[in-house]
C-alpha cells in the first residue's frame, strides 16, 4: 500500500488521536535528546495496546516501511531516530500498569509506563522498580528496557536486565510473542536477556513483567567534597577495595555543581576542581551508621575536606533530584553537550579522569563530569556550541580520546545509553570480525529485512545480513564433504580422552569435530559418574583451570571454564571475597559447567544468580572460532547481550572456554536460623512474615523430608540421606542473614519474635563451620548423581504459587508411593525435589506433575525414565524462536545434540 493508504488504514485502526501525519507535527519526532542528527518519519502511530501495535507493524510491512519504536524520546545516542523515515511507533498511549503482585514481587506493565509513575504507584506497597535513570521522570519502561538503562543505584541493585522477568513483543511477522511467563528457571534460552538492550532492533516491546524490590528500611546519604575529580575517583576505588558495597557512589565535578547548585539550594562550593562524591547506603537501620562511618573514614584518608550528611528524607530527595537534573541544567553553562558514556574497571577511574582533564586542556573545551563512579561508568559531558564547526570537531575529538583509552583499559563503549547512531562506528574497535558476525547472526533472526529500527548499532558501512552470510559461509567452508576416510579411521577428531590444556587446543578439537561432522558434548568434570549420558564424544574443559584476570579491588575475576567452584572459592578467600553460589560437589563442579547449566543456589534471594554475575564469556563456536562476549566490567550495553544467551544454554550453542564474574566482599558475619514448623502452611506463613518485614535475609529455604544432620563432619550421599537425618519427615525454614554484625543481630532478634507470634519454637542458630556444613548438606539434595531408584526434579512457579505447587507435589508423591525430600527457595519460586521409588512410580509422578505445573524439569534419574519423559517441561511458547537461534549458531547440529529442549 502507498503512504496515503497506510495513513488512512492507521486512522481507522487507531482512531484520529492515534495518528500524526502533518509535516510540522512530524518534526516533533525527528530527533531524540541527543540532537546528533534529525530525520522525520513519514507517519507517527500511537497505539494503546499490544493488538494495535501488532497491526501497525503488519501495516507498515505491507507498505514496505520500517518501524522505529519510541518511548519518551529521552535517549542520547540517537537510538530512536527514524533514519530511513517510515513509521515511528510511539508508546506514549501505552501507559497502563496492568497488574501488581506484591507476594511474587512483580508487576506487568505496558511499555509506555513512565518509570517514575510506576515507582510512585508501588511505593505505597513498600516496593520499588530499582533501575532509576536520571530521566526516570519522563523515561518509559520500554525505553529503559531498550538500552538496558542503569542509574545511580544500580551499584547495589543492578541494571534494567536484572529486573525484567519477561517481555511481550511484536516480531517480524507482526505476531505477538512472549519470551516467557516470568517464572524463574524456565527452560530454554534466555530470550528476555537477549531482547533487553537490543535498542528496538529485535521487534517492538509492548509489555513487560518486571521484578519489584522491597524499599529499604533506612537510608543514609552523605556529601563528601574533594579537591579534584581524580581524588574523588581514587576514594571510590578505595571504598570498593575495602570491601564496602554502598548503594550508590556518584561523582559531580565543579561544573556539575554550578549547573544545579542554586536551583536546588545545595550551598556547595563551586571553585575550580571542587568535586562532590554522593555516598548512599541503605538496608535495615541496625549497623547502617557504622557502615557509613567506615566509608567516610576512607574518604577522609583520600583527601575529603568536608563531609555533609543529608539527615532527612526531604534533604536526600533534593540531592538526588539535583544529581539527576545535571544534564537538563547544562543550558546554564553552554548551548549543548556531548555525553560520552563509557565503562572501565573501577580501579581505572583515576587514570581515566586524569586523561579527561588532559583532553580538556589539549582541546580547550570545558567538560562537566557527572557519573556513576561506583560502577566505573564515566559520563564526561563536553560543553560546546553545535553551530560552531570547530567546537563540534573538538568535542568529538575528546570523545574519541576517551573511548580509545577506555577500550585500552579493558572498558566498553557504552554502559547504559546504548550504541544507536552515535557509537555504531566504534563497534569494530571492541569486537573482532567473528564477534561482529555473531552479533549479526542474531540480528538476522529477529530482523531479517531491517524492518525494525534500521541503521542502528552496526557501523554505517556494514550490512548485518552480509556479516551473517559471511559467518554461514565460514561454517560451511570448515566442513569436509564427506569426512575423509583417513580422519574417520583415526577416530575422527582425536580429542576424547585427551582434554585440552589451553583454549587454543579446545578450539582445535571443536574445529576437528566440525570438520569431520562429529557431534560433541562439552563437559566440565573428569568424574565419569557426573557426566550426563550421551552417545556423543565428550570434550572436557577440566584442565582449563587457570586464573586469567583477577582484580580484587574491582570485585571481578576471569577464569578458565574448567576451574572448579572449590578452587575459585579458595582464590577469592585469600582476598576476603566470595561467589555466593552453593551447589553440590563444589570440588567437581566447574565454573563453565555451572554457567552452562545456569546453576542456582539458596542465596539467590540476597545476591541473585549466575545470570546476574556473569560479565563476559569466551566461547568456542561450532567451527572452532573463538569469540569473546561481554567484558570484565559491571555495566555494558555494547551490542547485544549474547552472554545471557549462553548462560544456561547447556553447550548447545558453543563451548564456554572462560568466564568473567562479578564477585562480592565476604560478609563480616553470617548466621543461619533454623525454625521447626508443624506444617507446610506454618513455614510459608513465616516466610510471608519475613517478606513483609524490613529484614533482608540472603536465603529463606523451605525444607521437607529426610536430610543430613548439620553436625555431621561430612554430608552423606543423597542415597544415604533417607536413612535418618535432622528433619525426619518434618518441615523447617532456614533463614540466612549476612552482613554487619548489628544487622545480623537484628535478624536474629526479629525472626525469633516472628516465630513466637506464630506459636513456633525458638530458632536454632547455626554459625561458623556448623553453618557451612548445614548448607553443604542441604545443597547435596540437588546432586545430579542419583541412585538407580532416584530422580531429581526442579519445580518452578511464581513465588505466590509455590506453596500450592509443593502441596500438590507431596500428594502426588504419596499417591505413587515415593519418598520425597524438598529444598525450596521459599520467596523465589524454585524447588528441588528428590524422589525415591520404582520406575513406574517415578514416571507417573513426573507425568502428573508436569500436567499441572509446566515448569517441572527432570534433571536426573534412571536412563529409562529420562528417555521417555519430556525432561524440560511443557513446550515453551517461544520454542520456534529458540530453535531458530540454535540453527543459526549451530547449523549442522554438532553442539551437544539432544541435550536440551532445542
Amino acid at each position: 500500500m502507498d503512504i496515503d493508504t497506510l495513513i488512512s488504514h492507521l486512522r481507522h485502526t487507531l482512531g484520529p488521536r492515534g495518528v500524526v501525519s502533518a509535516p510540522d507535527a512530524l518534526r516533533t519526532y525527528d530527533a531524540d535528546a541527543s540532537m546528533i542528527v534529525s530525520h522525520a518519519p513519514q507517519v507517527v502511530a500511537l497505539p494503546t495496546d499490544s493488538v494495535q501495535t501488532a497491526e501497525v507493524v503488519r501495516a507498515a510491512a505491507s507498505a514496505g516501511l520500517p518501524v522505529v519504536a519510541r518511548g519518551a524520546g529521552t535517549g542520547i545516542a540517537g537510538g530512536a531516530i527514524p533514519l530511513r523515515g517510515g513509521v515511528l511507533l510511539s508508546t506514549a498511549r501505552m501507559d497502563r500498569i496492568l497488574s501488581i503482585e506484591p507476594e511474587s514481587r512483580r508487576a506487568t506493565v505496558q511499555s509506555g509506563v513512565v518509570n517514575a509513575d510506576l515507582n510512585a504507584r508501588i511505593a505505597q506497597l513498600g516496593m520499588q522498580f530499582a533501575p532509576d535513570p536520571s530521566s526516570q521522570r519522563a523515561a518509559t519502561i520500554g525505553g529503559n528496557l531498550g538500552t538496558n538503562a542503569g542509574g545511580p543505584h544500580c551499584l547495589k541493585y543492578g541494571v534494567t536486565t536484572n529486573h525484567i522477568l519477561a517481555v511481550e513483543f511484536v516480531n517480524d511477522d507482526g505476531e505477538l510473542v512472549w519470551t516467557g511467563d516470568g517464572v524463574p528457571e524456565a527452560s530454554g534460552y534466555d530470550l528476555t536477556g537477549l531482547i533487553v538492550g537490543s535498542e528496538g532492533t529485535f521487534g517492538v516491546v509492548t509489555q513487560a513483567i518486571v521484578r519489584l524490590t522491597p524499599l529499604p528500611e533506612a537510608v543514609r546519604v552523605v556529601l563528601a567534597l574533594f579537591p579534584s575529580v581524580v581524588t574523588a575517583s581514587s576514594a571510590v576505588s578505595k571504598i570498593i577495595a575495602a570491601g564496602e558495597l554502598p548503594t550508590s557512589l556518584e561523582v559531580m565535578d565543579h561544573n556539575a555543581i554550578r549547573a544545579v547548585n542554586g536551583a536546588y539550594g545545595l550551598g556547595l562550593p563551586e571553585a575550580e576542581g571542587t568535586t562532590l562524591l554522593i555516598v548512599e547506603v541503605d538496608g535495615v537501620a541496625d549497623g547502617l551508621d557504622l557502615i557509613m562511618a567506615e566509608i567516610l573514614e576512607i574518604c577522609r584518608g583520600q583527601g575529603a575536606f568536608d563531609l555533609r550528611p543529608a539527615r532527612t528524607a526531604t534533604e536526600q530527595a533534593r540531592i538526588w533530584t539535583a544529581r539527576k537534573s545535571v544534564a537538563a541544567a547544562i543550558g546554564r553553562l553552554a548551548p549543548a553537550y556531548y555525553l560520552v558514556d563509557t565503562v572501565v574497571p573501577r580501579t581505572r577511574l583515576p587514570l581515566m579522569m586524569a586523561h579527561v582533564e588532559r583532553l580538556r586542556h589539549e582541546h580547550g573545551m570545558e567538560v562537566c563530569n557527572v557519573f556513576h563512579a561506583g560502577d566505573g561508568n564515566l559520563h564526561p559531558l563536553v560543553l560546546y556550541n553545535p553551530r560552531d564547526p570547530d567546537q563540534v570537531r573538538r568535542a568529538h575529538a575528546i570523545a574519541h580520546g576517551v573511548l580509545h583509552l577506555s577500550i585500552a583499559q579493558g572498558g566498553v563503549i557504552s554502559g547504559e545509553h546504548g550504541i544507536g547512531v552515535e557509537k555504531r562506528d566504534y563497534l569494530p574497535l571492541l569486537l573482532s570480525p567473528a564477534e561482529m558476525q555473531l552479533q549479526a547472526a542474531i540480528y538476522t533472526i529477529f530482523n531479517p529485512d531491517d524492518r525494525f529500527n534500521p541503521a542502528k548499532i552496526f557501523p554505517s558501512d556494514v550490512c548485518p545480513q552480509t556479516l551473517a552470510a559471511a559467518r554461514r559461509a565460514r561454517l560451511s567452508a570448515g566442513r569436509e564433504t564427506p569426512p575423509s576416510p583417513a580422519a574417520a579411521g583415526e577416530g575422527g577428531w582425536g580429542g576424547e580422552g585427551h582434554p585440552p590444556t589451553s583454549i587454543e587446543e579446545l578450539s582445535q578439537q571443536v574445529a576437528a569435530c566440525h570438520r569431520t561432522r562429529t557431534p560433541v558434548a562439552p563437559t566440565g568434570s573428569l568424574n565419569p559418574n557426573l557426566q550426563p549420558p550421551t552417545p556423543n564424544p565428550q570434550i572436557s574443559t577440566r584442565r582449563l583451570n587457570r586464573t586469567l584476570q583477577y582484580e580484587p579491588d574491582d570485585l571481578t575475576i576471569g577464569v578458565e571454564a574448567g576451574m572448579t567452584l572449590a578452587e575459585l572459592r579458595a582464590i577469592l578467600a585469600e582476598h576476603g571475597q566470595i561467589l555466593p553460589l552453593d551447589v553440590a560437589r563444589p570440588e567437581d563442579a566447574t565454573i563453565g559447567g555451572l554457567v552452562a547449566a545456569a546453576a542456582d543456589g539458596p542465596r539467590r534471594l540476597g545476591y541473585g544468580t549466575l545470570r546476574d554475575w556473569v560479565l563476559a564469556l569466551t566461547v568456542v563456536e561450532a567451527d572452532g572460532t573463538v569469540s569473546r562476549l561481554g567484558a570484565q566490567v559491571v555495566k555494558n550495553v555494547t551490542g547485544y547481550d549474547l552472554v545471557k544467551l549462553f548462560v544456561g544454554s547447556r553447550g548447545t550453542l558453543g563451548v564456554i572456554a572462560s568466564v568473567s564474574l562479578k564477585v562480592f566482599p565476604r560478609p563480616k558475619v553470617s548466621s543461619t536460623l533454623l525454625v521447626e514448623c508443624p506444617g507446610r502452611d506454618d513455614a510459608f506463613a513465616l516466610a510471608d512474615d519475613i517478606a513483609a518485614s524490613k529484614l533482608q535475609p540472603t536465603a529463606v529455604e523451605y525444607i521437607f523430608g529426610p536430610h543430613t544432620l548439620p553436625g555431621e563432619s561430612t554430608p552423606p550421599s543423597p542415597a544415604a540421606a533417607g536413612e535418618g537425618g535432622w528433619g525426619g519427615e518434618g518441615i523447617h525454614l532456614a533463614v540466612r542473614a549476612e552482613g554487619h554484625p548489628a544487622a545480623v543481630e537484628r535478624h536474629r532478634r526479629e525472626l525469633a519474635d516472628l516465630a513466637e507470634r506464630r506459636g513456633l519454637a525458638a530458632p536454632r542458630e547455626l554459625s561458623g563451620a556448623e553453618e557451612e556444613r548445614f548448607w553443604a548438606a542441604l545443597v547435596a539434595l540437588t546432586d545430579s548423581a542419583t541412585a538407580p531408584d532416584e530422580a531429581l526434579v526442579r519445580l518452578a512457579s511464581i513465588p505466590a504459587e509455590l506453596r500450592v505447587a509443593l502441596a500438590q507435589a507431596t500428594e502426588l508423591a504419596k499417591k505413587r508411593g515415593l519418598s520425597l525430600s524438598v529444598s525450596a527457595r521459599a520467596l523465589s519460586g524454585v524447588a528441588y525435589l528428590r524422589l525415591r521409588g520404582d520406575l513406574i512410580g517415578l514416571a507417573g509422578f513426573y507425568s502428573d506433575l508436569i500436567a499441572r505445573w509446566r515448569h517441572a524439569h527432570l534433571l536426573a534419574g534412571p536412563g529409562e525414565l529420562l528417555a521417555g519423559a519430556p525432561t524440560w517441561g511443557a513446550p515453551h511458547a517461544s520454542l520456534a524462536l529458540m530453535r531458530a537461534i540454535k540453527v543459526e549458531l549451530d547449523p549442522y547440529g554438532t553442539m551437544n545434540p539432544g541435550a536440551y529442549i532445542v
